[in-house]
């Protein structure tokens, strides 16, 4: 089977949107505890600067959950089931069990997920999707309909049962303000302040190892219970446009642009408008950053308020993005384009790894013997900045690299290990 590069390219611009919402939790790493009152998306007022540079910081946090927060994360987890069904298609065209290269290569993932959950970033997501996946792998051969349905289902429900929690908070929280002494439930309340969390991630190996430690039992569990449940709504969706190789046909030009066009512009008017509903009352009007916090000064119920939108909104404008990006790349004209992204998502698990360990030395006690261990000293648009640089070494790195090998790093011995059988070592992958 061809290698469908536009989703290679695909897969790269996630990564871009991936990079751009995980740095918020080294930089701040108080939005991995609470500490301080965590955003929903691991943003806090104090990325917002002061001064002259207040305007800009608050347009870089507010443009981070309005575009990326809640999509780039679908896009990955729709991009990672579809891979699944091109796993199984060679499994199937080698003569080897889907189900025994399947389970090792679940295996693996859940061995990288737990190294990279405690020593690199708490927020990971290989170990969710490694036991996800064996959720897929007994679902393989559901009906597209039924499906599609039970992706919808769970969708629905996490985005309600949030936006439902969100309403009560807010209500208990009106409650307390007509007491004495009332006023917004503050996550700060319940947790540390945001320099014990910071000292603690960019002092001593140790200091930081426990900080880990502490915030990975209360982080991975929350993963797998409110993201889990979408990311396999996502997974359901790329298993079944995967067997019915819609998105081949889109990238050939089968699927006609005006019908694209009809499917795209509704999802991201929609989904848009969802997020940017959720981005204000988060951070309040980017053009006033002297507001941030959102419209009634912040607390738990709008943030979890706007939790609720943001993944109520995820998959719906995550959809117009596909759909968006997959209208360029599969164009002649912008086959620079595709050249240029293909090789960072031929090995997304390389650079998404490697973005949490560049960024674990630049912000954590990890960069502290080499005069880094930045976390909390650089404003929203300084960390910004890293995100875009960081991307595009990434991008490059890529290309170098696999001018000399034919996977990334990571890949090699996970596919060694995920082909080990006598027999599928034989034969070819896809």
């Amino acid at each position: 089977m061809q290698r469908l590069h536009a989703v290679d390219a695909l897969r790269a611009l996630a990564l871009l949107g991936i990079l751009a919402v995980n740095i918020w939790y080294f930089a701040f790493p108080e939005n991995l505890t609470g500490a301080g009152g965590a955003r929903s998306a691991g943003l806090t007022s104090e990325t917002v600067g002061q001064g002259a540079g207040a305007l800009a910081d608050h347009w870089v946090v507010f443009a981070v959950t309005a575009i990326f927060e809640g999509k780039s994360y679908v896009i990955f987890s729709f991009l990672f089931g579809l891979s699944f069904v091109l796993q199984w298609g060679s499994a199937h065209r080698a003569g080897a069990s889907e189900v025994t290269r399947s389970v090792r290569r679940f295996i693996g993932l859940i061995i990288l997920g737990l190294l990279h959950g405690i020593f690199l970033f708490v927020g990971d997501i290989l170990l969710a999707y490694a036991l996800l996946g064996f959720a897929l792998l007994g679902l393989r051969r559901i009906r597209a309909r039924t499906a599609l349905l039970l992706a919808a289902g769970l969708w629905v429900a996490v985005a309600l049962a949030i936006l439902g929690l969100g309403m009560l908070t807010l209500v208990l929280e009106s409650s307390m303000t007509m007491g004495e002494g009332g006023g917004a439930m503050d996550v700060s309340m319940l947790t540390g302040s945001v320099q014990e969390a910071r000292d603690a991630y960019t002092g001593g190996l140790g200091s930081y190892l426990i900080f880990q430690l502490s915030a990975y039992v209360l982080v991975a569990p929350s993963t797998l219970i409110v993201q889990g449940p979408v990311a396999l709504a996502a997974f359901l969706l790329g298993l079944v446009l995967g067997r019915g190789r819609v998105l081949e046909r889109i990238i050939s030009g089968e699927a006609t642009t005006a019908r694209l066009l009809w499917l795209m512009i509704p999802t991201l008017a929609v989904g848009g408008a969802l997020s940017l509903t959720a981005a204000w009352l988060t951070w309040g009007a980017p053009w006033a950053p002297e507001d941030s916090g959102g419209p009634a000064g912040g607390g738990i119920g709008l943030e979890t308020l706007s939790a609720g939108l943001i993944f109520l909104a995820g998959p719906l404008q995550a959809t117009g993005y596909v759909v968006g990006a997959l209208l360029i790349l599969r164009h002649r004209r912008f086959g620079w384009l595709v050249r240029a992204l293909a090789p960072a998502g031929r090995m997304s698990l390389s650079n998404y790894l490697g973005q949490s360990l560049v960024l674990a030395v630049m912000f954590s006690a990890l960069g502290s013997p080499v005069g880094l261990g930045l976390a909390g000293e650089l404003s929203a648009s300084q960390v910004g900045l890293v995100v875009v640089v960081l991307w595009a070494v990434q991008l490059t790195l890529s290309q170098l690299w696999l001018r000399r090998f034919a996977r990334g790093p990571v890949e090699i011995p996970l596919r060694a290990w995920t082909y080990a059988d006598p027999k599928a070592q034989n034969h070819p992958s896809a």
